[in-house]
């Protein structure tokens, strides 16, 4: 929301900015106006890391999901897929109104293959399978390597120079959020 509001405030101030500096065609000079930072326009990089980031949270969200409905999981492996379902969902939804506020179509239901720590068909249907007695232990480890392949694709797109600032800081939130979730779901593989 918080985000959303600022995106809008960033546009009108831009719009205000070229209202003001526009020709008025009068012979008096144009007073100054506060320089406003622009907001860098994505690149296609910044394009294709945004939808390639959905297709690979769909995923995430669909594998938190089938572990929630196997019913007596354990509580802790349950709270983390519950999260998981959530906060990806809720990215999944920011980023497709950021690429419409941008002019792009949002993104369907796997429409981009995301090279980096997408699962196969083999290992989703390993978790499909899985009784409640295993599942939580193959989705803790399926998700682990998932998130890797999210937080490389990540480190790839903040190791190129410039782009947009959503998507940068969209990067940044992945490997934050995702080693955390690593690291518990680590711990709980351990016990």
């Amino acid at each position: 929301m918080i985000r959303r509001f600022a995106a809008v405030l960033s546009i009108a101030a831009t719009g205000l900015t070229v209202f003001l500096l526009r020709d008025t065609g009068t012979a008096e000079p144009a007073q100054p106006v506060a320089a406003v930072p622009a907001v860098a326009a994505p690149s296609a990089v910044d394009e294709h890391f945004a939808r390639m980031m959905v297709t690979h949270h769909e995923q995430a969200v669909g594998m938190s999901r089938t572990l929630i409905a196997k019913g007596d999981v354990p509580e802790r492996v349950r709270l983390i897929a519950e999260f998981i379902a959530r906060d990806q969902q809720r990215e999944i939804d920011l980023t497709n109104e950021w690429l419409t506020a941008w002019g792009r179509p949002p993104i369907g239901p796997a429409e981009v293959g995301a090279e980096h720590g997408m699962l196969t068909a083999a290992q989703l249907a390993e978790l499909d399978r899985a009784d409640v007695r295993t599942a939580p232990a193959v989705f803790l480890r399926l998700m682990i390597e998932h998130h890797r392949g999210a937080i490389a694709m990540s480190r790839s797109l903040l190791d190129a120079d410039g782009g947009n600032a959503y998507i940068r800081s969209m990067a940044k939130h992945v490997i934050n959020e995702q080693s955390a979730e690593n690291d518990a779901m680590t711990a709980l593989l351990r016990q």
